[in-house]
């Protein structure tokens, strides 16, 4: 029986080793802001310079994140995983002794570049060890970042209250991506290509991919649907309290109910998606339902509306939507899943970074014209995910003992 679970599982460790990364890269988003009066006092600054610091997170991940996809596919998953570690490693213990700010600037960018490092070797690796489930392999990774900025908050409440070093918050994540790289270095990864017996079980391609119609509308799917939540997670509370009738108080707690949402969709698929579903399918409908909620939220604002609104759109925007975008993007470009993954994540960045001027821009006028923005993405998103789902089955043949749900029709009319 053991012998079973190895061969099923000849993968286990590396797996085991890229999520606890992510559980860390969860914890590392949030180090600076959650450190924030104790870093001011060190390097001298105020809030302003501590965000100034974050920014180059953002910036670190974009000037990175293409060299990193390149470097993935020549070199191979466990390097550049690696070589992201030692930049998180690097940046968690290095933050302490910083001198200056201008050297903690250069680790905050050492940091979004980690994360690139991260993205292009751990997406890929996790499809690649379960070919046949890839989908629930990367949607989970959105779990452990999820738990990992969880986490991180109590950590810090806990060393607050006991009146402990704050530098603990730093060199607990450190000392547990140390002992992570010791299990990846030993651990067995598996190779680009997928096993011939396994390729049999998998859709193959009955034409070729197109870059300019697939391609673009996956980065767009991605782009639109980063920003479905995005604007979501920032402006709900304001939008809550103008329109909604809520108190400040009660209005954060709509992102309570947002994160409980993405948490919720990201195992109930990650249930679905090994046999029943597949990640197209969840796309259309998960966008889809993005698109209805915005509209319900723009048009019947209230307590109850925005609560459950920002729950629909953590578990239909938030909910590993990012991830199944790679996972579906992977499957058309197989010979080049880093950098498939880099371009794909370099677009949400590119987001990151535009979306809250324009939003900043709306909020001078009215808050609504978010929302009407929101709604929009969401149908973006949700067209782009229509392209990608109608081209999928045209480009691939599904084995007939690998259908799963809605697939007899549109395979016999193919």
């Amino acid at each position: 029986m053991n012998g079973q679970k190895t061969i099923k599982h000849p993968f286990l460790l590396a797996v085991i080793g890229i999520y606890l990364s992510y559980f860390v890269h969860g914890m590392s988003v949030i180090t600076l802001a959650q450190n924030m009066t104790n870093l001011s006092v060190k390097f001298g600054t105020d809030d302003a310079g501590i965000a100034y610091l974050i920014s180059g997170i953002g910036l670190g991940r974009l000037i990175s994140i293409l060299f990193f996809g390149v470097v993935s596919d020549k070199l191979g998953r466990r390097a550049v995983i690696l070589i992201g570690i030692l930049l998180y490693v690097l940046f968690f213990f290095g933050i302490l002794v910083s001198p200056n700010l201008i050297v903690a600037f250069i680790l905050a960018v050492c940091v979004g570049a980690a994360n690139s490092s991260l993205d292009t070797g751990g997406y890929p690796a996790l499809m690649e060890s379960f070919p046949k489930a890839s989908g629930s392999a990367v949607i989970l990774v959105k779990a452990m970042v999820s738990f990992g900025q969880m986490f991180y908050p109590i950590l810090v409440g806990y060393l607050m209250v006991n009146q402990l070093w704050y530098g603990y918050a730093m060199v607990i994540p450190g000392v547990i991506l140390i002992l992570v790289t010791l299990q990846l270095a030993k651990s067995k990864f598996p190779g680009q290509t997928v096993d011939q017996n396994v390729a049999k079980e998998l859709p193959s391609m009955n034409s070729t991919p197109l870059a300019w119609l697939e391609g673009a509308a996956s980065v767009i799917f991605g782009v639109a649907a980063f920003s479905t939540f995005y604007v979501v997670v920032v402006w709900m509370p304001k939008y809550a309290m103008a329109f909604g009738g809520m108190s400040e108080v009660d209005s954060l707690k709509t992102i309570s109910y947002y994160s409980i949402g993405s948490l919720l969709c990201v195992f109930l698929f990650a249930l679905l998606l090994k046999r029943l579903v597949r990640p197209v399918w969840a796309n259309v409908f998960n966008s889809g339902l993005a698109v209805v909620a915005g509209a319900v939220i723009y048009l019947f604002p209230s307590s109850f509306v925005c609560n459950a609104g920002a729950f629909v759109i953590g578990f239909s925007a938030a909910g590993g939507i990012l991830q199944l975008g790679v996972s579906v993007m992977a499957e058309f470009f197989p010979k080049s899943k880093a950098r498939v993954t880099s371009v794909y994540m370099m677009m949400g960045g590119l987001a990151n970074f535009i979306i809250p001027l324009i939003t900043g821009y709306l909020s001078k006028f009215n808050l609504k014209y978010i929302i009407l923005l929101d709604i929009a993405f969401a149908t973006v998103a949700f067209v782009a995910a229509l392209i990608v789902f109608s081209r999928y089955y045209k480009v691939f043949k599904i084995p007939q003992d690998d259908l799963r749900f809605g697939e007899k029709k549109l395979v016999s009319k193919a």
